[in-house]
Formats: C-alpha cells, structure tokens, sequence
C-alpha cells in the first residue's frame, strides 16, 4: 500500500498541472504577436496558443478515458506526463510560429491524459465525504497551480516572453513522484457485481453534467483570452500587472473550492450550478464597466468565486452518475467538453465584440451567466427528486 499523505499530495501536484495550464501563456499573448508581427494573422494565431490546446484535449480526452479503463490509470499518466513536459517546454526553443501552434496541439495530449486520470483515480481512490473533500482540494489546487504559475508567467514574460513556456517543466516534479506515490486501483467485487447486474447502465443526466461543464469553461476563458487585450486599453500596465489581473482568477477560484464540500452538505449538484453563476455574472459586469485596473481586479476576484466551486462540482456529479467499469470512459467525455468550451470560447464571443466592443461583451457574457442561473435554479426546483 503506498503512503496515503504522499498519494494524496501527488495527485493534488498532478492536477495542478490541468484546467489552466494552457493560460500560464496568457499575460505574454500581447508581446508574442508582437514578436511574429510580420505574420498574417497574427492576432487570432497568437490567442490559439491557449485555444489550440483545448481543441487537441477535446479530441483526445474519450479516448485517453477508454485507455483508462482497459490499459490502466499509471501507464496513461506516465505516458501524459511525459508528452506534456516535452511539448509543454517547446515554445521556449522553437522559432517559428506555426512550430509552436504545432507544439501547443501536442501539449493538449498531455493535458487530456493527466486530467482525466487525476480525476478518475480520486473516484477510484475515495468514496463518500472524503470524495467530496478531496475533490474540492483538487479544485483549490487546480486554482492555486494556476495562480502560481500565471503569476510566475507575468514576471517572467517581462524578462523574455520564451521564459513562460519554461514552467510547463514543474511536471517533472509529479513524474518523479508518481512511482512512489501512486498504485493502480483495483475494482472492488461488490461494484463490479452491481455494474454487472445493472447492466453499467448510465443517467442521462450526464449529458446535463456536460453541457453544465462546458457552459462553465465558455464563460470563465473569457478572462485568460480576453482580459489581456482589455488591459491594453489602460496606460502603463505591463506582462507583471497582467499575470496578477488574471492570477486573481485562481486565487479566488482556490478559496470558493475549500468550501465546496460544505456547500454541497446543502445544495444539489444543479442548485450548486445556478448559485456559481450569479458571482461569474457579477463579475463579469464589473469588468465590462471598469475604468480602472483595480477595478477590474475586483470584477475578476468576484467571478472567480463563482468558477471555484462550479468546477469541481461538475467533476463529483460525473463520478456520482456512472459506473466505476466505465468511470475513466465518462470522465474523459467531461474533459472533452471543459476543454472544447475552452476553444470555443473565443469563437463564441468574437462576433459578440465585433458588435459592442470588448468592454460590453463581458457586460452581455454577465447577463447570459444570470440568466442561466435562473435556469438552473429553476430546473433543480422540478427535479429536485432526481437529482439529489
């Protein structure tokens, strides 16, 4: 049996590594389109570099999740980790542009694998209230990995713009750690037998849990995307003030998750999901509103209460809904849809811009975002007996 601390630890490092890696490049977006200047383009190209990622993860997520379930959970981690630290660390020695783009696909390989194996080894690893616990942990990691790497990323972007790509390379921290810490678990009888007698049938409610995480991840990227070319609006900010704008973001988000277990105590996965929403709408329209850099601070802080306890509660309300024989398969279905919400976003808001302007589109973003809370809140009102 391995060290329960150390498994703990290593999973919680692991998933840190996951949902914002592709935004440690976001505060040096404006200074590489700078760089490639001469490039075609180079605007759109440049904000790929955090949605590029996403699209290979969306893609390659189902599948690392079925390898899960017939190869193993560590053989798929190792493998992850090691595409990631090499892809990940590309664009620091790479030249040419479309080189990188290349490289921030493969990257998303890594991603996908990493994140559906730590969320499905907490699924395999725990059960009841420590699974609750611990998948708020995950998402206060999630956002402190995020914090500190973007922080990191903001100070570094103003030495040289390459230096950014260079904290990818903390995974080999959690590649080192894996064969002391982590065991490949073993199903336990009682659960295959239930799989077996009911057929692994799985609720359709998973599908709402998809759609529910993917709404998430639209909303909450507008910040790592857009808020950079925002803050270019206001005189003298730097790639420093804008790695902190956007470390507000998981900072937040780390505060909200430490208190997802007891929320949850109280409210159903849907409630959970129309109550998350109300601060991102906030949120995003103090951004839209603001005239000054700390006021936009103060929208992001807000918004990301909001984010912190929506993201793992979609992760509980996947492992709550399947099987544990197609545990890895599903949760790799909600990987896809968190990512491919992260490559469209940009997509999504683009003609909303064209429109009103930057400014107002996080001030229209905030409005779906109420709406959708009412939805929500409505909706678990009806079905309040399924859900819960």
């Amino acid at each position: 049996m391995k060290n329960t601390k150390l498994l703990e630890v290593t999973l919680l490092l692991a998933s840190t590594l996951t949902i914002l890696a592709n935004a440690i490049v976001a505060p040096s977006l404006p200074l590489i389109s700078n760089a490639f200047s001469g490039v075609k383009d180079v605007e759109i190209l440049t904000k790929m570099m955090l949605t590029l990622p996403a699209l290979t993860i969306a893609i390659a997520a189902p599948l690392a999740g079925r390898l899960l379930d017939k190869a193993g959970r560590i053989k798929v981690l190792y493998v992850s980790l090691l595409i990631y630290l090499v892809a990940g660390t590309s664009g620091y020695w790479l030249e040419n542009l479309y080189s990188i783009l290349v490289g921030r696909m493969v990257f998303g390989l890594g991603v996908a694998g990493i994140m559906t194996v730590s969320t499905t080894l907490i699924g395999d690893y725990f059960s009841g209230a420590k699974r609750e616990h611990f998948m708020g942990l995950q998402g206060a990691f999630v956002a402190l990995g995020g914090l500190l790497f973007i922080m990191a990323a903001g100070v570094l972007t103003d030495i040289n713009w390459r230096l950014t790509f260079l904290i990818y390379g903390f995974s080999v921290v959690v590649l080192l750690l894996v064969p002391f810490a982590l065991h490949e678990p073993k199903i336990i009888r009682q659960e295959a037998a239930a799989g077996s007698q009911n057929g692994q049938s799985v609720s359709p409610l998973v599908w709402l849990a998809m759609a529910s995480a993917f709404l998430t991840t639209v909303s909450f990227y507008l910040i790592p995307v857009q808020l950079p070319f925002l803050l270019q609006k206001l005189e003298g900010i730097d790639g420093n003030q804008v790695g902190l704008a956007i470390g507000c973001l998981p900072f937040a988000q780390a505060i909200a998750s430490f208190f997802y277990k007891h929320v949850k105590k109280r409210l159903g996965f849907m409630s959970i999901y129309g109550l998350g929403f109300i601060p991102m709408a906030i949120g995003f329209s103090v951004i839209g509103f603001s005239q000054a850099y700390w006021q936009m601070i103060a929208g992001v802080l807000i918004t990301g209460l909001g984010v912190g306890l929506l993201i793992p509660n979609g992760n509980l309300w996947m492992i709550s809904l399947v099987p544990v024989q197609v545990r890895g398969k599903y949760i790799g279905f909600l990987t896809t849809a968190t990512f491919l919400g992260m490559f469209l976003s940009p997509i999504i808001i683009q003609p909303v811009q064209d429109v009103v302007g930057i400014d107002a589109s996080f001030v229209v973003a905030g409005t779906v975002l109420a709406f959708l809370s009412v939805v929500y809140l409505l909706v678990q009102r009806r079905v309040a007996v399924v859900t819960e």
